[in-house]
C-alpha cells in the first residue's frame, strides 16, 4: 500500500467468477504440444 500513496486509486472487491481478470491472471500455461 506504501507503493500506491502517491496515487489516486480505488480497490474493489469483486467475487468469485465477476474477478475474470485475476483469474485469467493468474491461471498456470499449459502446453499442448508435444
Amino acid at each position: 500500500m506504501e507503493l500506491l500513496k502517491d496515487y489516486h486509486v480505488t480497490i474493489r472487491y469483486h467475487p468469485g467468477k465477476a474477478n475474470v481478470v485475476a483469474d485469467t491472471l493468474s491461471r498456470k500455461i499449459v502446453s499442448m504440444g508435444s
